[in-house]
């Protein structure tokens, strides 16, 4: 009987000891957050203006306060009529683009940038601080 009790007090006090898992039934909630910069986004200052044959177009100069590296072509078309075809500009307040004929020369709107032709389209030129675009209509 000693051995059965001593057998018995032993199979307790192992399982007694033996390391228990507890499954957590309550489901925790997480919160994200997400980093908002305190900085708001750099503004430039742009001078935009339109030209035909070199003579500048009446009260179509405007200087523009946009985003650092803003695209030319989005902010011709938040402060100008702007008409497209073909993804080129075509027309600008109204001044339109002319096709050839046995009368007329073509002229096409072409831009410079800080007083050099672009190389490419509006949509691909980064506005920065100081930068001043003439638009120019240009008989070819």
């Amino acid at each position: 009987m000693k051995k059965l009790l001593l057998a018995l007090s032993l199979s307790l006090v192992l399982f007694g000891c033996a390391p228990t898992e507890e499954v957590e039934t309550s489901s925790v909630l997480k919160e994200s957050t997400v980093a908002v910069s305190s900085e708001a986004a750099e503004t430039v200052s742009v001078t935009i203006s339109l030209t035909d044959g070199g003579t500048v177009i009446a009260e179509s100069e405007k200087t523009v306060a946009v985003e650092a590296d803003a695209n030319l072509l989005d902010v011709m078309k938040e402060n100008y009529a702007i008409e497209e075809a073909d993804g080129f500009i075509t027309a600008i307040d109204g001044q339109a683009q002319v096709e050839a004929s046995g009368e007329t020369k073509a002229k096409y709107w072409l831009f410079d940038v800080n007083g050099e032709p672009s190389m490419v389209g509006a949509a691909d030129v980064a506005l920065q601080e100081g930068d001043v675009i003439v638009w120019n209509l240009t008989e070819m």
